[in-house]
């Protein structure tokens, strides 16, 4: 093999083992309930290969979980479910491909009755909820 083609390899095997040290390899989604009303959420989150269980947040009460996004194969998706009274949605409250720079390691979402909200210091983005019915 030329030299050339083993510090190529050498590279990117260190890429590989440096990157995830170099953001903890994990991530965090806090869910701040902000419902107007004063109401309590129930919210239940799942991945593919996770299901975290309903929680339910009294009015400005959080919930977070953290996990190790995926290197390769796939992208780590995670959505929920949010219920109230009278109501039922869902988002994909981590999705890698929306989240990686944004969220490196940890993501503030505030929920309210119009959809989430992803708080991240600098930047604040609200998203309409998804269109299908709750899951």
């Amino acid at each position: 093999m030329s030299a050339i083609i083993v510090k190529t390899i050498m590279f990117l095997f260190l890429l590989v083992v440096l990157r995830p040290l170099s953001i903890n390899g994990q991530a965090t989604p806090y869910i701040h309930n902000h419902l107007e009303g004063n109401l309590d959420l129930t919210v239940h989150c799942k991945s593919k290969e996770d299901d975290l269980g309903p929680h339910i947040l009294h009015p400005n009460q959080s919930y977070h979980f953290t996990f190790s996004p995926r290197i390769f194969f796939g992208a780590t998706l995670f959505f929920c479910t949010f219920r109230w009274k009278g109501s039922c949605h869902w988002f994909n409250i981590y999705d890698q491909y929306r989240d990686q720079d944004e969220c490196e390691e940890i993501c503030h979402w505030i929920i309210k009755k119009a959809g989430p909200c992803q708080n991240t210091g600098s930047n604040h983005t609200c998203y309409p909820w998804k269109p299908d019915k709750c899951v």
